[in-house]
C-alpha cells in the first residue's frame, strides 16, 4: 500500500499542469464547491430550526404533560422539584374576544400560579408586567387586527354559549396590560396569556416543563417534546435539509466525473509504466489501487478544504454578523448558521462513497490488461 500511494502521488504531482492537470484542478474545484455549498446551506437551515425551537419553547416549553390532575399526579410535582426542572401549570381553552364590535376565535392560556408567568420568555412592549385576575398579556398581530392597544378593556366569551338569567351569553372583562410578538410562529396572532382562577377549567389542566427529563422515567412517559407538537413544521424543515443534501450532492456528482475522466485520462499516458509494473510482479489489485488512491488524494483534499472553509465562514458568520436580514421580511436580523459534527460526518461520508464508485468505474480495463501486448505495441 505504501509503493502504491508513492507512485499515486508520483502520477499527481509530476504532471505538466497546462497539458494533464487541468482536469485535476477542475475536479478539485467541483469537489470543493459541493462539500462547501452542502456545509453552508445545512448550516443555514439547522440555524432557522433552532430558532423554531427557540420560539416554541419561549410560550410552550421543551415538553408538555396533559390531563395533568393535582390530587392524583403529586409524584410529578416531586420528580420536577427532584430534577430542578421549570414548569408552568395552566388551562388551555377556547375563548370568543371582542373589543367593540370586533370579535375573534382565540385560545387562552390561564395560568394557575401567577409566578408561573416567568417561566414563558415572552417579548414584551413593558417589560417586568405582573398579571393581576382581571388583566391579560396579548400578542401584537391579534391587538393590530383588533385595534387593541395597552390600557384597553375588552371582553371574552365561551365559544359554547351558555345564557345567563338575562339571556345574554356570560363575559369575563379583561384589561390589556401588555402585548407580546412572537411572528414566527404566528401564535401572537391568536394566542392569550392571564392568570385568573376564577375562571380556570381545573378538570383540563397541562402542564409544560423546560430541564432535563431523562432522569426521570416519569416525566419521559408522560411528556411531549417539543418536536412532537410541532411535528408537521419540524419535519418539513428536515424533508427541506435532505432535499438540500441530495440536490447539492449532484454538484460532487458532476466533479466525481471529471475525476472519473482524470483517471482515463493518466492511466492511458501511464499505461507503458503500468505495464512495467506488471511485468515485475505488481498485482492487478495494487494498480487499482494506485489511482483509487489517486482519486482520494484529489478528492478529500477538495471535501476537507471546502469543509474547513465552510466552518470558517460560519464561525465568522456567529461571531461577527456578517449577512445581516431584513427582520420585516426574514424574522431575524442576522442569517442563522449551525452545524454539527453529524452533518459534517454525513457529507463526508457521502463524498468517500461516491469518489470510490467513479474512481472504481473507469479501472475495469485492467482485468484485460497483458503487460506483453502492451509493450510491444509501445515499442
Amino acid at each position: 500500500m505504501r509503493l502504491s500511494f508513492k507512485i499515486a502521488k508520483s502520477f499527481l504531482f509530476k504532471n505538466d499542469f497546462f497539458k494533464n492537470g487541468v482536469v485535476n484542478v477542475v475536479s478539485f474545484i467541483g469537489l470543493f464547491i459541493g462539500s462547501l455549498s452542502i456545509i453552508l446551506s445545512i448550516s443555514v437551515l439547522n440555524g432557522f430550526q433552532n430558532i423554531l425551537k427557540d420560539e416554541t419553547i419561549k410560550v410552550h416549553g421543551e415538553y408538555l404533560i396533559s390531563n395533568y390532575n393535582e390530587v392524583s399526579d403529586l409524584s410529578i410535582i416531586d420528580e420536577i422539584k427532584r430534577n430542578n426542572i421549570e414548569h408552568s401549570i395552566f388551562d388551555n381553552e377556547e375563548f370568543i374576544l371582542s373589543n367593540n364590535s370586533s370579535k375573534k376565535l382565540v385560545t387562552i392560556k390561564n395560568i394557575l400560579n401567577k409566578n408561573h408567568l416567568k417561566f414563558y420568555k415572552l417579548n414584551l412592549i413593558n417589560k417586568g408586567k405582573d398579571l393581576k385576575d382581571n388583566e391579560m398579556i396579548i400578542g401584537k398581530s391579534l391587538a393590530r387586527s383588533l385595534n387593541i392597544n395597552v390600557g384597553d378593556n375588552v371582553n371574552i366569551f365561551s365559544k359554547n354559549i351558555n345564557l345567563n338569567s338575562l339571556a345574554l351569553p356570560r363575559s369575563t372583562k379583561f384589561k390589556v396590560v401588555n402585548i407580546y410578538s412572537n411572528r414566527i410562529l404566528r401564535i401572537d396572532d391568536y394566542l392569550i396569556f392571564i392568570s385568573n382562577n376564577d375562571i380556570i377549567n381545573k378538570d383540563n389542566l397541562s402542564l409544560e416543563l423546560i430541564g432535563d427529563i431523562e432522569n426521570s422515567r416519569i416525566l419521559e412517559e408522560r411528556s411531549l417534546s417539543w418536536k412532537d407538537r410541532n411535528r408537521q413544521i419540524f419535519e418539513a424543515t428536515e424533508v427541506e435539509k435532505k432535499i438540500t443534501f441530495f440536490t447539492l450532492s449532484l454538484i460532487i456528482i458532476i466533479a466525481s466525473f471529471n475525476l472519473c475522466s482524470a483517471i482515463i485520462q493518466i492511466s492511458s499516458k501511464k499505461i507503458r509504466e503500468i505495464a512495467i509494473l506488471m511485468s515485475i510482479g505488481m498485482s492487478k489489485n495494487s494498480i487499482r489501487n494506485i489511482f483509487i488512491l489517486y482519486s482520494y488524494l484529489i478528492g478529500l483534499s477538495a471535501i476537507s478544504l471546502g469543509i474547513l472553509t465552510s466552518l470558517f465562514i460560519i464561525f465568522m458568520q456567529n461571531r461577527f454578523s456578517i449577512i445581516t436580514l431584513n427582520p420585516d421580511y426574514y424574522l431575524v436580523e442576522k442569517l442563522p448558521m449551525v452545524i454539527s459534527i453529524f452533518d459534517i460526518f454525513y457529507v463526508f461520508l457521502a463524498a468517500i462513497v461516491i469518489i470510490g464508485i467513479f474512481s472504481i468505474i473507469p479501472l475495469r480495463f485492467i482485468n484485460h490488461m497483458s503487460p506483453n501486448q502492451i509493450i510491444n505495441k509501445q515499442s
